[in-house]
């Protein structure tokens, strides 16, 4: 029975993006409100088909945490696809941080441009660093949030990598609260995995890091404060 509702789920998944992806060209040259609203729908029917076809719900805590002018940095785990799919739905507007490659996927990629992502060459370095800087702070401008994941890459539940600089970097120059964001999706959507597992997926959202702390101390607090977070919203 998982392998039918994981199949039918998967169906349900290249579809839906699939028909969001050629919406969101039609309304490519319509106000960025128009386009962030074709990827909230997309976000929050991939929400409902996981609940649908596989039962795992979403559960979205510390929502006070977030300040309400959009100005803010989320700094995620990230466990599964479920974290590219989900801040969609949740966040007003997201621009995501993410690696050059992904704008080269036909549809999906040229989506990604229209959403205002903010893409980066991981191979070159200095300049790497300062287009993630150029392009949040034009996003912030926008009173938009932003979304990095610290390590980089996916990290199987329990484990975890080295966090990147560029995440010390924004909250060192941009000057804005970065919200430590704690998950436990790799327990039920495992990373290029086919098979999904029912459950609960907890997406929290933790108190802000105010701007003040070294750089260096800021990357190790929020590392510290995130998987420790991680560990206590575990499944049983």
């Amino acid at each position: 029975m998982r392998f039918i509702r994981s199949l039918l789920f998967n169906i349900y998944y290249i579809l839906t993006t699939l028909f969001f992806c050629i919406t969101g060209l039609l309304v490519g040259f319509f106000p960025r409100q128009v386009r962030s609203f074709n990827a909230r729908m997309w976000g929050k029917a991939l929400l409902s088909g996981l609940r649908w076809f596989v039962g795992i719900k979403c559960e979205v805590r510390g929502r006070e945490n977030l300040p309400s002018d959009g100005r803010y940095i989320v700094a995620s785990k990230h466990q599964s696809a479920l974290e590219t799919i989900a801040f969609h739905a949740i966040l007003p507007s997201p621009a995501y941080i993410l690696k050059k490659e992904l704008l080269y996927i036909p549809l999906f990629g040229w989506n990604l441009l229209l959403t205002g992502c903010v893409a980066i060459d991981r191979s070159s370095g200095t300049k790497a660093m300062r287009s993630i800087l150029e392009g949040s702070e034009k996003r912030l401008q926008e009173n938009r949030p932003v979304i990095i994941f610290p390590e980089g890459t996916r990290t199987a539940p329990g484990a975890t990598t080295r966090y990147n600089p560029g995440v010390g970097l924004l909250y060192e120059k941009c000057k804005v609260p970065v919200i430590p964001t704690a998950l436990n999706s790799g327990y039920f959507w495992r990373k290029k995995a086919f098979m999904k597992t029912p459950g609960t997926i907890i997406i929290e959202f933790l108190p802000a890091m105010e701007a003040g702390m070294d750089k260096r101390e800021f990357i190790s607090a929020l590392q510290n404060r995130i998987e420790e977070a991680c560990k206590k919203i575990k499944p049983e």
